[in-house]
């Protein structure tokens, strides 16, 4: 190939590979562009883990089990010394070559050209990049080598970006599994406090965001209001024992304390940046359709979206199970209580919106 045109090829795979940040498909692209170039029957990329080791990423010209099955060391020899050494391996004919002279498995598996070369980027080594050839000696030649050496130094960089890429995503995943679980604590810590029924906090982080997703609420907005709903009364942690666990109706006074909980709510999450989005619900389920509610006495459309719908969940929920003081509200009577107090309690819209919802199967989300 000449050079302009060997030039030209790089520079078009560097453009290719760069264009995606997910590993897989970058690692598809790399394999086979490398099996197209130098005309290989079988190939494979392999990638340090963090063990230590090398894993197959990606193959072609052969399946899982073969890969795993013991005559595939002569491959797995060529590899290590490659990923060891940094340097590229190629033989025309592995039946004439010495270096495999020892290797019996040459013999079984009929290996004759193949090249394999170092993944490396800035000199941190990667992995490596294997092809062969079971049909034809010479096969490969050293202008192969040089290209597909030449394609895995333009692989490498993209492979790489790809692979910190993943890492990171995977980190944030870790990092949001590890504050869920922290705010599942706190949310069943709340419930055994406040003496709430069994299960309380889960089933209405459900059905509210099964609500929201119901209404087309915006995907990336989901999360914050599973958070809030998972919190809606966080604020509770500033309420006193007596009056949080008082069985009888509250006094005029400890009615005003109690109302302070969605102002400690907010004040509770509203420094914690990861949590500021998820604040509507905690803040302000208590306000009411018609301007009666706490602790803003916001009105209308003035309530913001998430804290109108988990308010219909909120008041479903705690109507529909046993209470110590009261038992289940049968569904109608509860269906019944949700449209008298539309409009006053809750937006008209969402009351019908939910009730319909409830007439649905419920659709599992695939995710």
């Amino acid at each position: 190939m000449p050079d302009t045109d060997r030039l030209a090829l790089l520079l078009r795979l560097s453009q290719t590979f760069n264009s995606s940040l997910n590993l897989d498909e970058v690692l598809n692209l790399v394999m086979d562009e490398v099996i197209a170039a130098v005309r290989a029957e079988r190939g494979f990329v392999m990638l340090n883990d963090a063990g230590g080791g090398l894993s197959f990423r990606v193959a072609r010209g052969m399946d899982q089990k073969t890969i795993d099955e013991p005559h595939f060391q002569v491959s797995r020899g060529a590899i290590e010394s490659v990923n060891r050494d940094g340097l590229p391996i190629l033989t025309m004919d592995a039946l004439q070559d010495e270096r495999f002279k020892e290797r019996a498995s040459v013999m079984v598996l009929g290996l004759r050209s193949l090249i394999c070369v170092p993944l490396k980027n800035k000199e941190r080594q990667l992995g490596i990049i294997y092809v062969d050839s079971r049909t034809r000696s010479s096969q490969f030649n050293a202008t192969d080598l040089e290209l597909v050496s030449a394609i895995a130094s333009t692989a490498a960089i993209a492979i790489d970006n790809a692979s910190l890429f993943n890492d990171l995503q995977q980190s944030k995943e870790d990092l949001d599994a590890a504050y869920i679980t922290t705010l599942e604590g706190w949310a069943r810590a709340i419930e055994l406090r406040d003496h709430e029924t069994e299960g309380h906090t889960r089933r209405v982080t459900e059905m509210t965001t099964r609500f929201a997703r119901h209404l087309q609420v915006a995907e990336a907005d989901l999360a914050h209001i599973s958070r809030g709903a998972l919190l809606h009364d966080i604020g509770k942690m500033g309420v006193s024992d007596a009056i949080l666990r008082k069985p009888g109706p509250l006094t005029a006074e400890e009615r005003v304390e109690m109302e302070m909980h969605p102002g400690f709510g907010f004040d509770m999450l509203a420094p914690i940046a990861f949590l500021k989005p998820a604040i509507d619900i905690p803040f302000c389920h208590h306000e009411k359709w018609d301007g009666s509610g706490y602790p803003r006495g916001l009105k209308g459309e003035d309530i913001p979206l998430a804290a109108r719908i988990f308010c219909i969940v909120d008041v479903w929920d705690a109507l529909s199970q046993d209470r110590y003081y009261r038992k289940a509200w049968p569904r109608e009577q509860v269906l019944a209580f949700l449209r008298e107090q539309s409009g006053l309690h809750f937006a008209p819209r969402l009351v019908e919106a939910f009730i319909g919802m409830l007439s649905e199967p419920e659709r599992h989300n695939p995710a």
